[in-house]
């Protein structure tokens, strides 16, 4: 079996009375040289994801569920992974199911009825994209000055241009990797809001009590005390805007 070509499969259990062909999807890219972990719920593809990383061996995730629940996996790993390569199953090729696919975030999609082969083309493909790109998380040497800000060591410490590294609670995080994943670094306060909650849910610690500014003003406050005030800009009645520089 060929070393490296991890592919995360995320089946959650099926309805009673139908018989989905996960096993037997599952097996075709056993047989294509991939190893396969199978994650039945969004937590543990969450903690299979982290493993990977922790590890330094990137995944590849194919999802298999009902169209909501692709749609669902797909935007929480877009935003907590956004260099994952996601794939999903589409048991209609409808436009309208395509595009909630993509919308979501998927780099591409099959048919149920899609052979082994075809499936197994479309993730050496992904494979092959990762190895010519770059992690987003990769850690950079103590002191160094940077072109921007930047999140580090799997986003649990933010780099300011001048070096900085400040080391962020898991809601913190959370709020921090909305924002600089967002195109124009803007989120509503219902995006960040629910990143945030989602996040402590999957790490099962108790999210802290009270609104989003009161993590928003600790973050303030944490940044200050180490010279480096927060870039962040309130939007009035909708959200907030990350306006430093970020490192590319």
């Amino acid at each position: 079996m060929k070393q490296g070509l991890n592919v995360l499969f995320f089946a959650p259990k099926a309805p009673a009375g139908t018989a989905p062909a996960s096993s037997d999807r599952v097996r075709g890219l056993q047989d294509s040289g991939f190893q396969v972990q199978r994650c039945a719920t969004i937590p543990a593809l969450h903690k299979c994801i982290q493993a990977n990383v922790s590890a330094d061996m990137p995944a590849a995730v194919v999802l298999a569920g009902s169209l909501p629940e692709n749609c669902s996996a797909a935007t929480y790993l877009r935003t907590m992974h956004p260099d994952a390569g996601i794939v999903a199953q589409s048991n209609g090729l409808q436009d309208a199911d395509v595009i909630r696919l993509l919308q979501s975030g998927v780099d591409n999609y099959f048919g149920h009825d899609a052979s082994h082969d075809l499936l197994a083309a479309i993730l050496f493909r992904l494979f092959s994209r990762a190895d010519n790109g770059h992690d987003h998380f990769a850690s950079m040497p103590e002191g160094t000055a940077a072109a921007g800000w930047s999140l580090q060591d799997q986003a649990w410490k933010l780099s300011s241009p001048e070096g900085t590294r400040i080391t962020l609670t898991t809601g913190e995080r959370a709020f921090l990797m909305v924002l600089f994943n967002a195109p124009d670094r803007r989120a509503t306060h219902r995006q960040l809001a629910d990143a945030v909650n989602q996040d402590y849910a999957l790490a099962a610690s108790q999210a802290p009590q009270g609104r989003l500014g009161v993590l928003v003003s600790r973050l303030r406050r944490k940044c200050a005390s180490q010279g480096e005030p927060l870039p962040l800009k309130s939007l009035h009645n909708w959200g907030y805007m990350f306006t430093g520089p970020v490192q590319g």
